[in-house]
């Protein structure tokens, strides 16, 4: 019985490649060096299972393009993505309303009282009973 992974299999097919591949050429080269048959329902399965290992193995390092290399043939700062620079806030476009929304969610503006009040209660100030101007 083989103990190997099919990880594994794609480790040594990159290994043997001296250029980067593509992720479905990766796949098929796996699957055949493993001599894995696959019926048709099975491969999509089979092929999102891959793609996840491949995504949490620390070997392996996802290029542009859907390509895949070996980490160790890439410098850190060649395939490191800097979180801040994926997540800027110069990149992020919020339209007026949402900042308007945000902004008094966050309390941060107070809302319009210009407008006329509505016959609704207001939670926020105590409410004057008609008994409470009677005096004892």
């Amino acid at each position: 019985m083989n103990e190997k992974s099919l990880l594994d299999y794609g480790f040594d097919v990159l290994s043997a490649s001296k250029d980067p591949l593509k992720f479905v050429d990766l796949f098929n080269a796996a699957i055949k060096a493993s001599g894995l048959e696959l019926a048709e329902g099975d491969v999509k399965k089979k092929m999102s299972k891959f793609y996840t290992s491949l995504s949490l193995d620390g070997r392996f390092v996802t290029l542009t393009d859907n390509y895949w290399d070996l980490r160790t043939r890439h410098v850190f700062e060649q395939v490191h993505l800097d979180m801040i620079d994926a997540y800027s806030d110069e990149d992020e476009e919020i339209d007026e309303e949402e900042r308007k929304l945000l902004a008094e969610e966050l309390g941060e503006v107070e809302e319009d009282d210009s407008e006329e009040e509505a016959d609704d209660l207001d939670f926020d100030k105590p409410v004057k009973d008609a008994d409470d101007d009677e005096e004892l």
